[in-house]
């Protein structure tokens, strides 16, 4: 059982066309809305624009590690830019289809191919390290931290992988239903323990070095006659912090979780696929319709809704360094919201093709990711 938050050290209803294995940049049903002229308080300064290849059709997210900015593309191609002038530093062109972008810890990465193949990279020179076949196709980044590495398979496995060799410590078998969303949850690793969101609407807590289930918890039953009404997917990445964990799946719920048995605090009716995140005393949930809630994370009650993007498909939501909220969109767009109200307050573009990957932060600036390839460096300023 997980002993308890302190100990852990933690450092939608319009997407039924894009359900199922299909292709992850399929267009809305919904054209997205047009845009809407923004407060115009917060500037997004861009520092620099790179081009690191055309995104796979799993998870490509970008990956920061002391001064690097790490990316991969669907060629096999990895690359690491510096993160204060975007000057390339190295690449490694492997020979493989990627299918799921960088994960990482202690000096290594991990990108997955189609086959199932994660491939170990030292992250200093990007050298091949090893390589290990899975049971199937790999779509979400590797989890690493603690030591430990985990890795979510296509279908239903989980495997707990030596670090240094690609060993095979353990595996976790779920099978998922016959009909699932398009994108899965990344596991999270902490330091006692493994967080698993299935497309069941279950939450498991797993011993990291054992794969035992600590707990279950239910985040959302299936109900309804047809398999589309059943839906339950945990798709968006769980978060925790020094109070507990939170969690929001489609057709379902948002909540918070205590940590050592995994019993609900609070949960409201809440249909998400694209993500949450938490700061300070706030959960933020964009939910299936794109609509940008912010939650009190005490009690659940929603705060504020933004629901001026419709069918603009946002990403995962990242903060800036004074706490608003940033996402981009399927045109290419970034969005600034204020934090305190809701209010659109700045917008950039990057690109014409969508942006799909949480952005990622420094203490100076922040990185978005398109799914062409085209990674930008921003810094926002009232």
């Amino acid at each position: 059982m997980f002993s308890s938050l302190a100990n852990w050290r933690i450092p939608a209803a319009l997407l039924c066309a894009a359900l199922i294995v299909g292709c992850a940049n399929d267009p809305p049903l919904v054209p997205p809305a047009e845009l809407k002229a923004t407060s115009s308080e917060i500037s997004p300064l861009r520092l620099w624009r790179a081009n690191v290849g055309e995104a796979g059709r799993g998870r490509f997210e970008p990956k920061i590690s002391g001064e690097q900015l790490i990316l991969a593309n669907r060629r096999g191609k990895v690359t690491s830019l510096s993160v204060s002038t975007g000057i390339r530093q190295w690449t490694n062109e492997l020979d493989v289809r990627l299918t799921s972008g960088i994960g990482g810890d202690a000096g290594q990465l991990y990108v997955g191919d189609i086959d199932g193949v994660l491939h170990a990279l030292d992250e200093d020179s990007g050298e091949l390290l090893w390589t290990a076949k899975g049971s199937s196709e790999i779509l979400v980044p590797a989890s690493a931290d603690f030591g430990a590495l985990i890795v979510r398979s296509t279908d239903g496995r989980v495997v707990s992988l030596d670090p240094a060799t690609g060993e095979a410590l353990w595996t976790v078998s779920n099978t998922p239903p016959a009909l699932t969303l398009n994108g899965y949850s990344r596991p999270l690793v902490l330091e006692s323990g493994v967080l698993l969101g299935l497309d069941d609407g279950r939450l498991l807590a797993l011993d990291v070095d054992t794969g035992k289930v600590f707990w279950e918890s239910v985040i959302s039953v299936p109900s309804g006659r047809s398999e589309v009404e059943r839906l339950v997917d945990i798709d968006a990445d769980i978060v925790v912090d020094d109070d507990g964990i939170y969690i929001a799946n489609y057709q379902g719920k948002a909540a918070r979780l205590e940590p050592a048995r995994g019993q609900t605090v609070w949960s409201v009716p809440l249909s998400a696929g694209a993500g949450i995140g938490v700061i300070d005393d706030s959960l933020v949930v964009i939910d299936d319709e794109d609509s940008v809630h912010r939650l009190d994370k005490e009690t659940g009650q929603i705060i504020w809704s933004n629901d001026e993007m419709p069918g603009r498909r946002l990403s995962p939501p990242a903060f800036t360094s004074a706490g608003d909220i940033v996402v981009g969109d399927t045109e290419g767009y970034i969005h600034v919201i204020d934090i305190d109200t809701g209010v659109l307050t700045g917008r950039a573009r990057l690109s014409k093709d969508a942006i799909t990957a949480r952005p990622v932060s420094t203490e100076d600036a922040m990185f978005v990711q398109s799914t062409d390839g085209i990674v930008g460096a921003y810094r926002f300023a009232r």
